[in-house]
């Protein structure tokens, strides 16, 4: 009878991490309507959430273009920072601002690009030419 008991609170316990990794707010992703873009001219944006510090950025499909989006509310001095999660360092990333290009990053390794006070911080993520599954990078921000 106890055995049922941890099985069954081994299974909530899953469920409810499983949810807690792939809720998360801070993981964001482009949306799309009317199916996966067929063209490299496709640009969306995604705003990640004001309150983020970290998190991470998920494009399946990728084609195009996306204009990644940072809310500094109290423009203070901020450096945001990316790593390759999975996939993620075949994206070109460009911090709109000051048009810096973000050197080659992998997954040991963050890459940051020039700190600053904007009220808002958009990088453009442009995806390969090629055809990919997916990409991602993880995020971080950092005062």
């Amino acid at each position: 009878m106890w055995t049922t008991g941890i099985f069954i609170s081994f299974l909530v316990g899953c469920i409810s991490v499983s949810g807690f990794m792939f809720d998360d707010p801070c993981d964001v992703f482009p949306q799309y309507s009317g199916g996966i873009p067929n063209t490299n001219d496709f640009t969306t944006t995604v705003k990640v959430p004001a309150n983020c510090r970290n998190g991470t950025f998920r494009w399946d499909y990728p084609k195009g273009h996306t204009m990644l989006e940072f809310q500094n509310v109290h423009e203070t001095e901020r450096t945001i920072c990316i790593k390759d999660s999975l996939g993620g360092d075949v994206f070109n990333i460009t911090d709109k601002a000051y048009n810096q290009r973000l050197g080659k990053f992998d997954y040991k390794h963050w890459a940051c690009f020039q700190a600053t006070s904007a009220r808002v911080v958009m990088l453009q993520v442009d995806a390969p030419l090629e055809l990919r599954y997916m990409g991602e990078i993880e995020y971080k921000i950092t005062d």
